[in-house]
């Protein structure tokens, strides 16, 4: 890595004073420095006390440095040509081995050296920049400045990191889209940078998928479809989507994964886990291991399309009294193949679309909130993967029905859209104790309960071990907050807003403070320490949450004059918090009356009243804040006014179940 740089030094630069500069900087000399090495002198050396470079070299100065000069034992041109040649024949040789050790399988062999050599070429770099531009610290050049050298290596390493992705692709670019995500969790710099990997992946040939169909199926193309479209539709890290009609003439979607995965997905998953093992080691407050873990247990999962294609059917029997969602049936599938129905939509994010179809973005986001808040809190299967490229919206007609207020109930769906839900490897099964636990410190944010936030946080760190009530703090950072501000993409000066909390619009002020706050040292460091203590299943929610909010911002519903949206929202998920608390309530109910050989119905229980009652509770609070907005959209509409209505009616953060 170190050595590109010393092309530019003809000789004893190369072999001689290479080897000396890398003992002592990590970083390329100037050209000036090369030349002064060459000579025998210095920068100091050369100057004279002017600052000026002098025309001609005081007589005694020249002795010294020729004294100094000779003192230094020089390597012949001959001898730096046998290091040259010693260096090409070592590098051969190793090639050379390496194909009579393995000639089946050499050219396999030498892609893998080579994606593992980038990733370990890049890590050394990242891990020398970091540790040369930081080693002064803030308390030394200033809290500012240390903060924009910090910023400025963020992006170079961020930068390439990108070119890493882009270069070996597949499993590297999951990486960098798990990164992408997690807009609230990381710093901006990587986040940002991360993003084209959203949308910007290398098509595998059409030859390629060819022999892939031979190699797994023992048929080719045309003898399973009438049609086959060799453009695909869109490109994924992992595969690619073509259209297709099946001998039948039935259109279809055919997902083919790119077949390079199935030779380095092993190579790269222990190259990346090893690369921030070492950077914990390099550094001991980074603690990004969970990054590689998580790519250890997912990528297998989202690998095989018959585990998907359970998964899509497993979720469209939980929502198959849903009108709104739709999911693609599967027709067939294999491990790397996968044929499905073919479905005609746009982009979630895609607002020319919407314009288009006359589609309402509020309507769409608010209904996607809907299916999330009911998979994590009532089914606890979760789909993790809510990217744009995997969420699609369907035009359809609008019921007449559907057109007076008073009869929209009568309509299962009275909308002009559906919402498709693509690409079914990711998802995560949650226990009952994780999904109430989980519903709890939702219902405890969404109140605004410090108490709640800090015991079910506790819960779900230690899966339910007692609590004394004690916060963990470091550095002078509640982690409960933090963890909170984590979750929801919120700062704690709103979260604990006794008025409105997070029903409150999102202002770019609060936007830019979370931001600068997590790409600064202390709560950086922080969060790297709650992502590596969280269970998996929570940091799956985490990134899902923060794919959520992303889909919310390209369909600008989240900031300016959302706060009706937001309201919505927090009802939303209050009602579904509650109706999972009281579904549990009674579970457990039956269980003890079961346990005991009570025959006694649970109905008859004070408990069971209780937790009706709670339940119904939070229903009526639901629909005053949705009739609330009702009425106070309907006045602003005709007072023409731009300005927002005063204090709420009914309080919107007590919709949450205590």
């Amino acid at each position: 890595m170190f050595l590109r740089p010393h092309l530019s030094c003809r000789g004893a630069a190369i072999v001689g004073n290479c080897s000396v500069f890398l003992r002592g900087t990590p970083f390329p000399p100037s050209k000036f420095q090369s030349r002064c090495l060459r000579i025998g002198t210095t920068n100091y050396e050369r100057r004279s006390a002017s600052g000026s470079w002098p025309s001609k070299t005081h007589p005694a100065l020249s002795r010294a440095l020729s004294s100094t000069a000779s003192s230094r034992p020089r390597r012949s041109p001959s001898t730096r040509s046998l290091a040259f040649l010693t260096l090409i024949a070592f590098a051969g040789g190793a090639v050379s081995g390496l194909y009579l050790w393995d000639p089946q399988n050499f050219n396999h062999n030498r892609l893998a050296l080579v994606r593992s050599y980038r990733a370990g070429i890049t890590g050394i770099e990242m891990a020398i920049d970091y540790k040369w531009s930081l080693r002064k610290g803030p308390e030394l050049i200033g809290q500012d400045e240390y903060d924009a050298l910090k910023s400025r290596c963020h992006q170079r390493c961020a930068d390439r990191l990108l070119k890493l992705c882009m270069d070996n692709r597949g499993i590297y670019v999951k990486l960098g889209q798990h990164i992408a995500a997690m807009v609230f969790l990381l710093p901006p710099e990587y986040t940002e940078t991360m993003r084209p990997l959203q949308d910007k992946n290398k098509a595998t040939p059409y030859a390629d998928i060819e022999a892939l169909f031979k190699s797994d199926l023992g048929c080719s193309i045309p003898d399973m479809f009438q049609e086959f479209d060799p453009k695909p539709l869109g490109v994924a890290s992992l595969a690619q989507v073509h259209r297709a009609q099946l001998l039948t003439g039935q259109e279809v979607a055919v997902k083919i994964q790119h077949p390079y995965l199935d030779e380095y997905a092993p190579v790269d998953i222990a190259t990346t886990s090893s690369m921030v093992r070492l950077a914990k080691k390099a550094f001991a407050d980074f603690d990004f291991e969970w990054l590689g873990e998580e790519l250890r247990l997912s990528l297998p999962q989202e690998l095989d399309f018959v585990n998907e294609a359970a998964n899509a059917n497993k979720v469209r029997g939980l929502f198959a009294n849903s009108s709104v969602l739709q999911i693609p049936e599967v027709y067939w599938a294999a491990r790397r193949l996968l044929i499905m129905e073919y479905v005609n939509g746009g982009k979630i994010d895609d607002l020319p679309y919407f314009k288009l179809h006359n589609i309402n973005p509020e309507e769409v986001s608010r209904e996607l909130s809907k299916v999330y808040s009911e998979m994590i809190f009532v089914h606890g299967f979760v789909h993790c993967d809510p990217h744009p490229g995997n969420v699609f919206v369907r035009p359809r007609p609008r019921p007449f029905l559907s057109r007076i207020p008073l009869l929209r109930r009568l309509v299962g769906n009275p909308y002009n859209f559906e919402i498709v839900l693509l690409d079914h490897g990711l998802y995560r099964q949650l226990t009952d104790e994780f999904r109430l636990d989980y519903a709890h410190l939702w219902a405890a944010i969404l109140s605004g309960n410090e108490a709640g936030i800090l015991k079910y946080s506790y819960n779900l760190f230690t899966s339910g071990q007692p609590h004394d009530g004690t916060s963990t703090s470091k550095n002078g950072i509640d982690y409960h907050r933090l963890f909170a501000s984590m979750l929801t993409g919120r700062s704690w000066d709103v979260i604990s807003d006794s008025q409105q909390g997070i029903a409150q619009a999102r202002t770019t002020h609060e936007f830019n403070v979370i931001k600068e706050k997590a790409g600064s040292g202390r709560f950086f460091y922080a969060i790297a320490d709650i992502l590596a203590k969280l269970p998996r299943e929570l940091l799956l929610l985490l990134k899902t949450n923060d794919l959520l909010r992303a889909v919310d911002e390209s369909l600008g519903v989240s900031g300016g004059d959302s706060m009706f949206h937001m309201l919505r929202t927090v009802a939303t998920m209050g009602w579904y918090c509650a109706l999972a608390i009281k579904r549990e309530t009674i579970r457990q109910l039956v269980r003890d009356q079961t346990e005991r050989g009570s025959i006694r119905p649970v109905w008859t229980l004070g408990a069971y009243w209780g937790s009706v009652i709670e339940f119904w509770r939070v229903g009526v609070r639901v629909w005053a804040v949705k009739w609330w907005i009702k009425y106070a959209s309907a006045m602003k509409y005709l007072k023409g006014s731009n300005r927002r209505p005063g204090p709420l009616a009914p309080a919107p953060l007590d919709i949450a179940a205590k």
